[in-house]
Formats: C-alpha cells, structure tokens, sequence
C-alpha cells in the first residue's frame, strides 16, 4: 500500500516491555488504546469524509482519493520522575486518513494490504517509544460498512527495538471505498530531533480533497512555507497558546509522480519544521514563516568552521603519512596533481583503511556514507595546507525543493570548489557520493543547480543567479553493450549471450555500489598510494587478534561468493527474461579514479524465451536482445507537467548474433530506422555480415529536463523503443 501513512506517531511503553509479564500488560493496553483512537479518527467530522460519488470526470481512473486529512500534535507537559526530577516530556503525534475509491483490479492489489511499525523504540533506553494504530473498514456500493479486524494484522518482524506488521485488506472489491488511516504517537523524556515534514498535494490518483491541521505547543519553534502554488495557511492560536495551521486543497488532479517528477518543484505543498526551542537556533515559541536561504546557509558556515582538532590532528597525520610514502617530494609536485594525490589518499584514509566493525565487507559495505559536511571540512584543510584554495559551495538536490524553498541544512548538499587559475582548466570540484566517488565528479541529483558559496548573505546578494554546477551532456553518460549471441550448443530454445558492458558518466552510479568487490577495491587503492601494509597485516599481527583476522577473512570470501547473485540481479534488470544460468562474471576496470574514471565488465548467461519454433523455423525476438523498454501505464501517456530526468544519456547496444548452419534470416530491413526530434532519438539498424546478424541500436535522451509541452516527443522515443523491442526476425531452414 502507498504510505505516505509511512508517517509515524508516539506513546509511551512500560519500562519492562520485553518481559513475560508486562508483554501481556501491554498487549492489553495496546488494544485498549488501539478502540480508543479508533474511535477519536472514525468520529472526525466534516464533509470531507461524507461523500460517496466520483465525479464523471474521474471515471475511468484506475482509483480516486475521495479525502486525505492529515494531523500533526506536539506539545510537552510537566512531570515528576523518581530519576530525572521535575523534567518535561515530549509528544509527537501524527495521523493521516484516507477514503479511497477503487475502481480496477491494479488499485485493489495496491491497496489490499497495509504495512506498518507497531512498536518501536527511537533510541537505546526506554525513554522515547513509537506505537502505531491502524484502523480500516470497508464500505460497499450499497453503503454498508465493515470494519476490518485489526487483531488478524501478521507480525513481519519482531525486534527488541521494533515490531513490524501488515494487515490484509480482506472483502476488499472493486467498487468499494477503503477507509483507513495510521497514527503513530511518539513520546520522549528528552527533548527530540526536529520533525521536518513535506505534505505534497498531488497524487498518482485524483483527490478530492486534502486537508491538514497542526497544532503546536508553545514550548517548540516552528517553520512554516506553502510552495509551488499551494494556499498560504490559516494561523490561529487556541487558550493554550498553541499554534494551529490550518491547509486545505479540493479537486487535486492525477499526477505522474512516479514516472521523471520532481514532486517537490512541481506539485503544490506544504513544509513544516517542528523544532525543539532553544537547541535549534531558534527560540521557544518563536514562529517563522517562509524561512530566509540566508538563515540555512549560516547555519551551514557555523558548522563546516569549527572542525574538531582531535580528529583534523588525526587525519592530517594518516594522510600525510600516505603522501610521503607515495612520494617523499610529494610537496613539490604541481598543484593539480598534488590535490588529486591529496584527494585519493584522503579516500582510502576516511573509506578503505577502517575496520567496519561488524566486519561486513559484501554490499552493504559499498553503501557506506560520511557526511558530506563531515567529509569535505576535513579535506578542505588539508588541501589549504598545500595552497589549494578550496571554497564551500552548497546546492540543492535536483529532485528535491527548489533553492528559494529551502528551510534546512538537509534540503542542501554541499561541495569544495577550486577556482583555477586562467590558463589551467575549469574549476574542480570535490564531492563525496560514497566511497567510489573520483575527483572533479559531480552527481547527477546535484548537476545544473544554483551554488552560492558558504559565506552567508554578503555572499548570496552579490552571487549572479546563473551560476550553477555543470551539466553533463548524453555523450558524457553513456550504456555500451557488446554482446555476442548464439545458441546454447544443441539447445535451439536457449541462447548464449557473451556481455561486454561499459558505463560512464552518471550510468556507472548505482552499478558501482551493486557490482564492486570491497577487497579489490581496498587492493586497487593500497597498491595505487603504495601502502605498504594491508588491514589484515594489522591484524594478523596485533595481539589476540587471531580470530578476529580469521573471521576478517571468512567475510572477504562470503563477499566475493556473493558477486554472482549480484550481478545475476543486474543482468536481470537490464533483460527480459531473465538470464537462467549465470556462467561467468568479471570486473575489468572499476572505475574509481578519474584518469580511469569508467566501469567495464563482462557476463556470459543464458536466456530463454527469445526464440519460439515455428514449425521447422524459429522466430528469434531480437528486439528484447537489445533493449528493455520503458513500460508507460495508460494514465502516463497525457502529461501537462515539466519532465525531471536523472540525466541526459546514450544507450548503445551492438548485438552479433551467430546465425546456425543452415539457416536463413529475413525481417532485417524492417530493423532499419531513425527518429530524431527535440529530446532524444533513436536509431536501430541490421545486417547480415559474415555469418552473423549484426544489430545495432542508439537511444538518446539529449536533456535531463523539458517542458510538459515536449512530452508527446519523449514519448515518441519511448514508443520507438517499445516498437523495436517488439520486432522479430525468422530463421528460415534450408
């Protein structure tokens, strides 16, 4: 089920939780309060949840959202504890209910089961607690209604510090209306992190209305901002001085929000930040509406000028000791060749020389992220140790609020920027996206993006407004594939594909973090900054430390074991079918410096089908050889709204396939065309060649971003695609 009813609420658990006896306690206090919130949630009143008619507009939409209502509590209250004295305690509430028409058998599977957190705790003591509620009934076109048995919800995982469930949607037919909501009640006795919330109002689904109220004790600071078009909120306050925020939209139509959006620039929405007075840089009570960039980048310069010197003393000293061993004139050396011996020596120091301390060195090792503020502030002073003058610049994600709709250092990423002298080259960045990250890369979520640097106002009013991060062009992005097809053998059902794939640019992105073998990597880079000694040096001779280097080594192995499903599960997704048996795999370059900066490997498989007999004959479907297409649901063909990408790209696919002794093939002028316009092309071309059934396919989207008024072009290239992967050749006996 689509959870924006991911959002998760508070209340307060008895300290012996997790024994026998209070279990059964507090499984009767659960449903107790479980009735009792039911009960609050199913008597809101208002029209809202009244209606019972689609309108004919929204007849044939796979469902509609006949209401959404969404409520926001914080407040704190007095109390006295044995241990902490007179001291507050802190509420979080949050309540989102929605009334769903389904109208086909796409939305019935969406909406015929709900997931969510039941209990769960939000540190390691007993003193802050999550508990969620749900409630759903079901109301037939005859306006009866049944409500759905909570107690049959299956418990999904049952951790110490979090129990997970989900709840069949049993009865539910098209036709019906779903009513249901989640509330999750958060309580703490200390102050907690801020709650920064995005209520977007828009939908894959039509709504027909959308309501949010919010009431906020005076002992938090608030900031409030509606963007994009969505109405200013109502602000009121009641006896007790809370603040109440009242918003509300009617007639919201479908929006593509699952297919190139950047919901967040193009839909209407509203952005609250509940922040804990006094701690937060603003004061109790304090109420801002429409935060100032300048507010966030401060914050922001605050943090990246006082580095810690225990740690700068540390690193500085890890570091230069790799410099010196890679070359005792290292100082000597030009400035952009020191600063990229700086940056790779940094890498290994801050990604590759540390023990994980669960000893985990598969894929989840590759996912591993510093801080972007963390990491750059460190490199920064070492690079201005060497003169090289770096610069803090932020900016903000390309999917994410646009930079005049910023109210947090979240909302903001941030780089080192090195103004080259003339004469030298463009400006270098340094980034840190993960641990495979090269110099001078810019991500793609941060590409064509406005960067004032980090020295605050002054800064920002002088900063011309077109200065913004590169952006890469489709050549500079690109998929090539080399495949070698043939029969399996003597098994004309199934065929063998021989795959040479490299990725560029922002293609290699994900694929890094999914193929890479950590112990290679570390190898790659230890041998490239001469590092003489390795972690398991270390460890093989610190005392005691025998099984530790053991089971060191027992993890490096489960890790390279694990390779094959890896890319089994990247082959999978890049062809349809799937591959049946993967033969061989091999990283030939990983790509993780910029003077090497591609990912080349290469996979053999087999895949059945591709191929169907047809009497004596065979029907070879080389289309899905070359590419798998993007799949467009009907409500996904109109569009009126601005297109987001990831990133302007090629796809380039060259296909041999060996033609079997004795056979013919015909359909090859049929693979022979070419679409360009605007946005992107596509050109497929075939011949025979020496025994061979060469193919040849181009896909290139030109831009990241168009205009909703160029959407009919980009789905030309889609369809052009889809069309291609449909085409077949025969392969005529005789």
């Amino acid at each position: 089920m689509k959870l924006f009813l991911r959002i998760c609420l508070l209340l307060s658990l008895p300290e012996m939780i997790y024994s026998s006896a209070s279990a059964q306690a507090d499984s009767i206090k659960y449903k107790e309060r479980a009735a009792a919130v039911r009960a609050d949630v199913w008597a809101w009143k208002g029209e809202i949840f009244a209606g019972r008619t689609v309108p004919a507009e929204y007849a044939n939409e796979s469902c509609v959202i006949m209401a959404r209502k969404a409520v926001i509590e914080a407040d704190t209250k007095k109390r006295i504890n044995w241990a902490l004295g007179a001291h507050r305690n802190f509420y979080y509430n949050s309540t989102v209910r929605e009334m769903v028409k389904i109208n086909d058998k796409a939305s019935l599977e969406e909406f015929s089961q709900l997931s969510y957190r039941q209990f769960r705790k939000l540190n390691g003591w007993m003193s802050a607690t999550s508990t969620s509620f749900v409630g759903a009934r079901i109301i037939k076109p005859n306006g009866t209604m049944k409500e759905v048995n909570i107690d049959e919800a299956v418990l999904l995982a049952n951790g110490r510090n979090d129990q997970q469930r989900k709840l069949a949607i049993s009865d539910l037919q098209v036709g019906d209306i779903l009513d249901y909501f989640v509330r999750t009640e958060e309580y703490s006795e200390y102050i907690k992190e801020p709650e920064r919330l995005i209520f977007v109002f828009g939908d894959d689904h039509p709504i027909l209305f959308y309501t949010l109220h919010c009431e906020i004790g005076n002992k938090y600071a608030i900031e409030y901002r509606s963007m994009n078009g969505a109405p200013f909120a109502k602000q009121t306050t009641n006896e007790d001085k809370d603040v109440i925020l009242d918003i509300g939209m009617k007639d919201i139509p479908a929006a593509p929000t699952g297919l190139w959006m950047a919901s967040m620039r193009e839909l209407p929405a509203f952005r609250l930040n509940v922040l804990a007075g006094g701690t937060s840089g603003r004061s109790t009570g304090e109420v801002v509406k429409d935060v100032p960039l300048g507010d966030v980048v401060d914050r922001i310069n605050t943090g990246v000028s006082y580095p810690d010197p225990i740690k700068a003393k540390l690193i500085k000293g890890q570091v230069n000791d790799i410099l010196k061993g890679y070359d005792k004139h290292y100082s000597k050396l030009p400035k952009d060749s020191l600063a990229s011996l700086i940056y790779y020596a940094y890498r290994f120091v801050r990604y590759y020389n540390q023990l994980d301390a669960s000893l985990e060195v598969g894929q989840d090792r590759n996912e591993t992220n510093i801080n972007s503020y963390d990491y750059l502030i460190y490199l920064n002073l070492l690079l201005n140790m060497y003169k090289i003058d770096t610069r803090f610049i932020v900016m903000p994600y390309k999917h994410g609020p646009a930079i005049q709709h910023i109210m947090g250092i979240g909302d903001l990423s941030v780089m080192l920027r090195w103004d080259m002298d003339p004469g030298q080259g463009k400006d270098l960045f340094f980034t840190n996206q993960n641990m495979f990250t090269s110099l001078g890369y810019i991500p793609a979520g941060l590409e064509g993006q406005p960067c004032p640097e980090v020295r605050a106002k002054k800064y920002l009013a002088t900063r011309p407004e077109d200065d913004k991060t590169p952006l890469s062009k489709a050549s500079e992005n690109t998929q090539q594939e080399k495949l070698q097809v043939s029969f399996n053998g003597t098994d004309m059902q199934m065929l063998r594909v021989k795959r040479h794939t490299l990725l560029t640019g922002k293609m290699k992105e994900g694929e890094q973090v999914r193929l890479l073998n950590f112990e290679d990597c570390y190898e790659s880079e230890r041998n490239a900054l001469h590092v003489e000694k390795s972690i398991m040096d270390d460890l093989k001779k610190a005392r005691k430390s025998k099984n530790l280097s053991e089971d060191y080594a027992t993890a490096l192995q489960k890790a390279r074991a694990s390779l094959k499903d890896r890319f089994k599960e990247e082959i999978s997704s890049e062809f349809d079918p799937e591959p049946k048996d993967i033969i061989a795999w091999k990283v030939d370059n990983p790509g993780l410096r910029h003077t090497a900066p591609d990912l080349a490997y290469s996979t053999e498989f087999t895949v059945d089908g591709l191929i169907q007999r047809a009497g004596n004959n065979f029907l070879l479907n080389i289309g899905k050889v070359v590419n798998s297409p993007l799949k467009l649901t009907p409500s996904q063909r109109t569009r009126k709204i601005d297109i987001y990408m990831s990133y302007a790209r090629t796809l380039d696919c060259t296909v041999a396939f060996d033609i079997p002794q004795g056979y013919t093939v015909q359909g090859v002028d049929k693979l022979n065309k070419t679409l360009d316009n605007d946005c992107g092309s596509v050109t497929t071309s075939a011949q025979i060649q020496g025994g061979q059934l060469m193919v040849h396919f181009r896909r290139i989207y030109k831009h990241d971003q168009e205009a909703a008024d160029k959407w009919p072009q980009l789905l030309a290239i889609i369809d052009a695609s889809t069309d291609f992967a449909d085409q077949k050749v025969l392969l005529k006996k005789g």
